[in-house]
C-alpha cells in the first residue's frame, strides 16, 4: 500500500530567517562604515506573525551574534507596542503582548493612542520618552492615560486608514527619540496577495500601470511621517555631530595607516630633496613674498574696488538618512508563522476584527480568498507571480532611466539654498529593432516602432519623477501615468505620431506638481548639431496668493516669543537666549529651527514684493555695534554675514544682495525663498535702545515697578489681540482682499544667509534642505558640492 503524504506547514528554520532578513535588510549606505551596536524596532501587534517575528529574532542572534540589519550591527530589538484603544481592553492586552515579548528575550514598550476629534497631533514631542504629558501618545502603563483613551471616541469613517497613519507616526516619533534606524515590520506573503489583490479590484494597471501591482516593498522609508525630524529621511546631520554616530564616513585608523604608507612608498627620497634644495616648496622661491608680486598694496588695491559681485553662497546642508522599514516575513506564507509559533510554544492574541468581513475591505478580500474557490488568475499563486514580475519590470525600468540621467549628464546644477534645479534634456528618438528574416519589414518595423517608443515614454517619465524630486514641495510625486502630456513637452521625439503634428515653435514654461519648468536658451558649448539638446531650469512654482486659495495658499510657520518669565524685570541686553526649537518642515523643502531673544513672534513665510524695497534700503543702512555679544552658533548653521557698521559696507552689502537675487534667485523664484518676519517693530534692538518704555518714575531718576511693565505688556497684547479681532471681522464681511494684514518687518532670508544688520544678536537659524539624491548630482558630474 503506497503511504500517502499530508502537506503540512512547516516551522521557518533560523537559517531561512537569517537570510531573509539579510536579503530584505542591505546597506543603505554602502561607502560608509558602522561599528558599533545599534538596537532593531519590532513593530508588535500581538498577532500570530509578530509574535512569531519577535521569535525569529531570538533566534536569529543565537544563530549568529553580529547579524547585521542594514548597515550597523544588531545590539538588541526593541519591541513596540501600540494601543489603538479601539476596543474594551485593550490596554490590558498590549501589557499581556509586552510582558510575552519580554520572555523571549527582547525590550518592550507599549503606548496608547489618543483619538481626538481631527485625529493626532503631529506635533513632535521634546519631552523624555515616558513622558504622560506627550500630545501624541502615552504609556500604557499609566492607568489614566489608559482609561481616557479607552473612554474616547474613534473616527467614525476611514478607522482603518487613520488607525494607519496615527500607529506610523507613533512608531517613527519613538524610533527617533530611541535614534533607531531600523524596523522590522510582520507584514507576510498572505498580506502581500491581499494588496495586490485589493489593488486589482481599486483599477491599477488598467491604463499601463503596472507599479501600484508590485505590492509591498521589502525595504521603504517609513510612511505616514512626513515632517517629522529623524523619522521622515532627516536626521543625518545631527547623527554625525555625535560622539557616537550611526555611520561613520571617515577611513578607520587601519585605513589611514595603509594610506600613508602607500604614499610614503611612493615618495623618491632623492626627488625630493633635490625639490627641497630647488626651493619647491616656497622656501626660497616666489611663494615666501619675497618677490614684488602678490604684496600687500595689490590686494588693498584689488579691496578698494567697489563693484560688487554676487556673494557666493554657503551651500545649505541636505538631509539623510530617517527611519528605513524591513519586511523580512514577505517569502513566508501564514500558516508557516502559525507552525513556528506552535512548535515553540510562542503565545500570539487573536483580533476579532480582523474576521468580520463587513468592517473594512480587506477583511472581506480575506474572507473571500479563504472561503471561496477563485479563478486561477485571481488565486494566490497567479497573482503573486504578477506582483514578482510587475516588481521585476518596474526596477528595470528604474535602473535605465537613472543610467540615461548619468550617460547625458542631465544634472547640470542644483542650488539648495534656492531649492532650483538647470537640466539639460538630450534628444531621445524611439527606433525600430532590425527585423529577423522572413518577417515582413513594413509591419514588423511599425509594431516595434510603437512598443520601443511605449517603453521610452515610460522610462523618460521616470526621469521627469526624479527630476521632480529634487524641487517639488509635494509629498507625493505624480504618477508615471499622468505625465504623458509632459513627457510630450520636454522629450518631442517620442510623441505620439499617429495623431495631428504638433505645432513647432519655441516651448513655453508650465508647472506641474508644484514645480515651474521654464524654458532656457543653450549655450554654445552645451550642445552640438549631432547631439542637439534642450536646457530647463526647474523651480518651485510660484505660491497662490491667499485670496485665490481661501487663505491656505501660503506656507507659514510660527515661532513663539521670548517667554515673559525670562524677560521680567530685566533690561534687554540682559535677556538670555531661548532654546533651539524642534526642527520644522517649511513647504516641504526645508527644515528649519529658531532660537531668539526677541518679545514677538517670528514668522517664516515666503519673501513677498511689499517687503523688498525696505528690506534692500535697510542693509544699506549702517548700524552701530549692539551691546549684546552674540551666542556661539552650532556647527554646520548657515552662518550670517559679519555685521555692516560703515556706510560704504553697508552700500555694498545692499548691492551684494540685489546681485544675489539676480543670479541665484531670478524673477519670480526668489518670492519662493523662505524669509523670517518680526510681528512687531525691531528698531529698537537694532539701534540698542531699551526695549522697556520710560515712565515718570524714570524722568524723575527712579526705576519702573514691575507692575508698570506688566501693564504696559498687557496693553500691547491686548491691542494686537483687538487688532487680530477686528482683522478676523474685516476678513469675514468683506473677505480676503479687503482684511488688512498684520504689520510685518523682513528681517532675514535664512537660506540665502542674508539679514538685517544687527539682527543675529537677537535672533538665530539653521536651514537645511530636506533629501535628494547627491549620488545622482555626483554620477551626473553636476556643480560642486553645495551643487550651487
Amino acid at each position: 500500500m503506497n503511504p500517502v503524504l499530508h502537506r503540512i506547514a512547516q516551522p521557518i528554520a533560523a537559517h531561512e530567517f537569517y537570510d531573509a532578513l539579510r536579503a530584505a535588510a542591505p546597506p543603505r549606505f554602502p561607502q560608509a562604515r558602522c561599528v558599533s551596536h545599534w538596537q532593531i524596532g519590532l513593530a508588535i501587534s500581538g498577532g500570530v506573525d509578530s509574535m512569531a517575528l519577535a521569535y525569529l529574532c531570538a533566534q536569529v542572534r543565537r544563530v549568529d551574534p553580529s547579524v547585521r540589519v542594514a548597515d550597523a550591527p544588531v545590539g538588541g530589538f526593541t519591541a513596540m507596542v501600540v494601543d489603538h484603544g479601539l476596543r474594551p481592553g485593550s490596554a490590558d492586552e498590549a501589557e499581556a503582548v509586552a510582558k510575552a515579548v519580554r520572555a523571549l528575550g527582547h525590550r518592550a514598550r507599549a503606548w496608547s493612542l489618543r483619538w481626538g476629534e481631527g485625529g493626532m497631533s503631529s506635533v513632535f514631542p521634546t519631552s523624555s520618552l515616558l513622558s504622560s504629558s506627550s500630545p501624541l501618545t502615552s504609556p500604557s502603563s499609566s492607568s489614566s492615560s489608559s482609561s481616557s483613551s479607552s473612554s474616547s471616541s474613534p473616527p467614525t469613517t476611514a478607522m482603518e486608514t487613520n488607525a494607519r497613519r496615527l500607529r506610523y507616526r507613533c512608531l517613527g516619533i519613538r524610533c527617533a527619540q530611541l535614534r533607531i534606524p531600523s524596523l522590522l515590520l510582520a507584514h507576510h506573503e498572505d498580506d502581500q496577495y491581499e494588496t495586490v489583490l485589493l489593488r486589482l479590484l481599486s483599477g491599477y494597471g488598467l491604463h499601463g500601470g503596472i507599479r501600484g501591482l508590485r505590492g509591498m516593498r521589502a525595504a521603504a522609508d517609513v510612511p505616514e511621517c512626513h515632517g517629522l525630524y529623524g523619522a521622515n529621511q532627516s536626521g543625518f546631520v545631527d547623527d554625525q555631530r555625535m560622539s557616537m554616530p550611526y555611520l561613520m564616513l571617515q577611513p578607520s585608523r587601519r585605513e589611514r595607516r595603509r594610506i600613508k604608507s602607500a604614499l610614503r612608498a611612493d615618495i623618491d627620497p632623492a626627488v625630493l630633496a633635490a625639490e627641497m634644495e630647488r626651493g619647491a616648496f616656497g622656501l626660497d622661491g616666489p611663494l615666501d613674498g619675497g618677490g614684488t608680486e602678490g604684496t600687500a598694496t595689490d590686494w588693498a588695491d584689488a579691496s578698494s574696488d567697489r563693484a560688487q559681485p554676487p556673494q557666493p553662497l554657503a551651500p545649505l546642508e541636505t538631509e539623510d538618512l530617517g527611519l528605513y522599514i524591513y519586511r523580512p516575513l514577505l517569502p513566508f506564507a501564514k500558516n508557516r508563522l502559525v507552525a513556528t509559533c506552535e512548535a515553540n510554544n510562542v503565545p500570539w492574541f487573536e483580533d476579532p476584527t480582523n474576521h468580520d468581513p463587513a468592517l473594512t475591505l480587506r477583511n472581506a478580500v480575506r474572507h473571500l480568498a479563504r472561503h471561496y474557490n477563485l479563478p486561477r488568475a485571481l488565486q494566490k499563486p497567479a497573482v503573486l507571480c504578477l506582483a514578482a514580475r510587475c516588481d521585476a519590470t518596474a526596477r528595470q525600468q528604474e535602473a535605465e532611466a537613472r543610467r540615461l540621467v548619468v550617460t547625458h549628464r542631465m544634472l547640470v546644477r542644483f542650488t539648495a539654498n534656492t531649492g532650483t534645479l538647470v537640466v539639460r534634456l538630450p534628444r531621445i528618438q524611439a527606433r525600430a529593432r532590425l527585423r529577423p528574416p522572413l518577417v515582413d519589414t513594413s509591419l514588423y518595423t511599425a509594431a516595434s516602432l510603437r512598443k520601443r517608443r511605449a517603453h521610452l515614454r515610460t522610462v523618460a517619465a521616470l526621469v521627469v519623477r526624479q527630476l521632480l524630486q529634487y524641487v517639488t514641495p509635494e509629498t507625493h510625486v505624480t504618477p508615471v501615468t499622468q505625465l504623458q502630456t509632459v513627457v510630450d513637452t520636454l522629450f518631442p521625439d517620442l510623441a505620439d505620431r499617429d495623431g495631428a503634428p504638433s505645432a513647432s515653435g519655441p516651448s513655453k514654461a508650465f508647472s506641474i506638481c508644484g514645480v515651474h519648468f521654464i524654458p532656457l536658451a543653450p549655450s554654445a558649448t552645451s550642445t552640438s548639431s549631432s547631439t542637439p539638446s534642450s536646457v530647463w531650469y526647474l523651480a518651485r512654482a510660484p505660491h497662490v496668493s491667499a485670496e485665490r486659495a481661501g487663505g491656505s495658499g501660503v506656507p507659514s510657520l510660527v515661532f513663539a516669543p521670548l517667554t515673559l518669565a525670562v524677560r521680567w524685570n530685566k533690561p534687554a541686553a540682559e535677556w538670555s537666549w531661548s532654546s533651539w526649537c524642534r526642527w520644522r518642515l517649511y513647504d516641504g523643502r526645508f527644515w528649519v529651527r529658531v532660537r531668539t531673544r526677541l518679545p514677538m513672534r517670528v514668522l517664516l513665510q515666503p519673501f513677498a514684493l511689499a517687503h523688498s524695497k525696505a528690506f534692500r534700503e535697510a542693509l544699506a543702512v549702517p548700524v552701530p555695534v549692539p551691546k549684546p555679544e552674540p551666542a556661539p552658533t552650532e556647527t554646520g548653521a548657515v552662518s550670517a554675514r559679519p555685521t555692516a557698521f560703515t556706510a560704504a559696507a553697508a552700500a555694498d552689502a545692499s548691492a551684494a544682495f540685489v546681485a544675489t537675487l539676480k543670479q541665484h534667485a531670478p524673477g519670480k523664484v526668489r518670492y519662493t525663498l523662505p524669509a523670517l518676519y518680526a510681528t512687531a517693530p525691531v528698531d529698537w534692538a537694532l539701534e540698542g535702545r531699551p526695549y522697556w518704555p520710560e515712565t515718570p518714575g524714570d524722568a524723575e531718576g527712579k526705576t519702573a515697578t514691575q507692575e508698570d511693565r506688566y501693564r504696559w505688556e498687557k496693553a500691547l497684547r491686548l491691542q494686537a489681540q483687538e487688532e487680530q479681532a477686528h482683522r478676523e471681522t474685516q476678513t469675514q464681511t468683506q473677505g480676503n482682499a479687503a482684511a488688512p494684514s498684520p504689520p510685518l518687518r523682513l528681517v532675514a532670508l535664512p537660506s540665502l544667509g542674508v539679514h538685517l544688520p544687527g539682527i543675529e544678536h537677537w535672533l538665530q537659524w539653521e536651514v537645511r534642505y530636506r533629501k535628494v539624491d547627491t549620488a545622482l548630482l555626483e554620477r551626473s558630474e553636476a556643480a560642486p558640492f553645495g551643487w550651487v
